[in-house]
């Protein structure tokens, strides 16, 4: 599994200019998930969201997201991002709760050469293998890691921690950066700095950097076998959602910031600048179905008469 001193040497060899989106906390914590279950209730995981309010079961459009509240940093940023909410336990696994967050950051372009087209409007992804049981079922393209901050740690037989973070856990995914922009397909290069998939073009590449606090849900530590899971299951099987929320103007705005080497370049647009912070409340669209709640997640789940798609990295095909 890569380790985070190994992604860091890896983006040192090609690093180019970047943007980032920080969210400070998930406005909701739900077992929906409109891309794998659209307009369905209680056959998702439970999930933790960032970004746009306006999603809910039925989501598919950029329009709808932007009519939305963002609690993103950056207002042109209306997108909605999500991933099986990390739960941690102190009763030896009777009971869950979600593992506090410390900071959500989407980054675009990270270690990527320059951009040729914006994230077109509509477009949904996903990233990792929501099936995968050990290492070798995930997709390396994807290099989905969990691990201490800055620290080398090995892993236990679930793909986390094997003892006591110092820092905060780190989880990392890469999304697809190569789009058809007429029918929304996506597709990895062929590596990094690489060529597209026939058909395709380069756009500014989503990473998920996501720092939980584990320090504060576990102040004594463990060793071992670390005392938390995904809500999915085990760390190979992390992975990750998006539907792009950005306005027209931001998302080719955003282009700039891919052009000039090892430096962050800012994306700012007609709803503010990329820092300015969120300017209303982000808050559940749809308070009355699902369920924050991960027992009860878990009971709705065993009534399903559908399996989960075993989602690899894919991205839905969405036209308004």
């Amino acid at each position: 599994m890569s380790s985070i001193l190994f992604t860091s040497a890896l983006l040192a060899g090609v690093a180019q200019a970047y943007t980032q989106v920080n969210v400070a906390s998930p406005f909701m914590t739900k077992n929906i998930d409109p891309i794998v279950f659209p307009g369905q209730y209680d056959k998702s995981h439970l999930h933790s969201f960032f970004g746009s309010d306006a999603v809910t079961i039925n989501t598919k459009t950029s329009a709808e997201l932007q009519a939305g509240c963002t609690n993103a940093e950056n207002p042109n940023d209306l997108s909605v991002y999500w991933v099986p909410t990390p739960l941690y336990t102190t009763d030896g696994g009777k009971t869950y709760k979600p593992i506090p967050l410390s900071r959500f950051s989407a980054y675009y372009n990270l270690g990527e050469t320059e951009a040729e087209v914006a994230i077109p409007q509509n477009l949904q992804m996903v990233a990792g293998v929501s099936s995968a049981t050990t290492e070798a079922d995930m997709d390396a393209n994807a290099q989905s890691s969990w691990a201490c901050e800055s620290e080398n740690i090995s892993l236990d037989a679930n793909g986390f921690p094997s003892s006591t973070c110092s820092t905060h856990l780190q989880q990392l995914l890469y999304f697809p950066q190569c789009v058809n922009t007429a029918t929304l397909e996506t597709g990895y290069k062929t590596k990094r700095g690489g060529a597209c998939p026939t058909g395709m073009k380069s756009m500014p590449q989503l990473r998920f950097s996501i720092r939980w606090d584990v320090r504060k849900a576990l102040p004594n530590g463990w060793s071992g076998a670390a005392p938390f899971k995904l809500a999915f299951g085990p760390a190979w099987s992390s992975h990750g959602d998006f539907i792009n929320g950005w306005t027209e103007e931001a998302a080719t705005n955003m282009l700039a910031t891919t052009k000039e080497k090892q430096k962050f370049s800012a994306v700012d647009g007609a709803l503010g600048t990329y820092n300015s912070g969120p300017t209303c409340t982000a808050t559940d669209a749809d308070p009355s179905n699902g369920t924050s709640d991960y027992a009860e997640s878990v009971a709705a789940m065993s009534k399903r008469d559908v399996e989960d798609w075993g989602w690899s990295t894919k991205s839905r095909f969405v036209r308004a």
